[in-house]
């Protein structure tokens, strides 16, 4: 587990985000509540700092307020204890929001979600979305879909054996039970690292790449997965608990 603190400028955009998810304004105590929430902080950025009630990571978000990093650059105005986000602001996220929804999304590990952000902030990536969007109203344009149905057929392709593609978590096959008629569609495809199309990159290089952070899963499994915010780390606990359940 690295050791690095996450920085203010990686806080901007997400911080920005729930301004506007906010209806435009945000405290700071509401800011570090649900930035808290969203990307579930781990590792140094979770300790506590000696002699005081905050982490390192809650910390940072109030540096935002003493370093003026939302108002300098004319994201947000400050004002009775809490942030007002400008045009500017909004026109910033807005231009981001693909990017940033599917990174704080995904119940992916902190450390994934913290690197990343960098990369979403200066607009140099465009993340391939999954087509099952666990319940939330999603809008994907024609271009979005489009990636996500090569990924996903992609996936299916290089996940498949003998023709038989089964879930990597509890290994149910749809085929046999269903038939193929209409058990061939169901599998979904699990996301376990930020995947994204860089710039300059040819997008069958970029699957190529991206095959080996995807996993097939039913949509039980996927679901219980994202309800309980399992990440990367906690994969092989929780398919151990779903072996040790058939015991029983």
């Amino acid at each position: 587990m690295s050791d690095r603190r996450i920085s203010e400028r990686e806080l901007i955009l997400p911080s920005l985000y729930l301004a506007v998810c906010n209806g435009g304004s945000i405290t700071t105590s509401e800011l570090i509540k649900r930035l808290t929430d969203i990307m579930r902080p781990s590792g140094i950025d979770a300790e506590i700092l000696s002699g005081r009630n905050d982490t390192y990571f809650s910390q940072k978000v109030r540096n935002l307020r003493s370093h003026d990093t939302l108002v300098a650059p004319g994201y947000a105005e400050y004002a009775d204890k809490g942030y007002v986000i400008t045009p500017l602001g909004r026109d910033f996220v807005k231009e981001r929001m693909e990017s940033l929804r599917y990174l704080l999304s995904s119940d992916f590990d902190y450390e994934d979600v913290r690197e990343r952000l960098d990369d979403v902030t200066d607009g140099k990536v465009i993340p391939y979305d999954e087509l099952v969007s666990e319940g939330e109203s999603m809008t994907v344009t024609a271009a979005v879909y489009e990636r996500s149905r090569k990924l996903r057929d992609a996936a299916i392709d290089h996940y498949s054996r003998d023709g038989v593609l089964t879930c990597d978590c509890c290994g149910f096959e749809f085929g046999s039970f269903y038939g193929d008629k209409y058990g061939s569609s169901c599998i979904e495809i699990h996301h376990i690292k930020p995947i994204f199309m860089y710039e300059g990159r040819s997008e069958v290089q970029t699957i190529r790449e991206a095959l080996d952070n995807l996993m097939p899963v039913c949509p039980n499994c996927h679901r219980t997965i994202h309800r309980n915010h399992i990440t990367r780390d906690e994969l092989s606990d929780f398919k151990a608990a779903i072996k040790a359940s058939r015991k029983n």
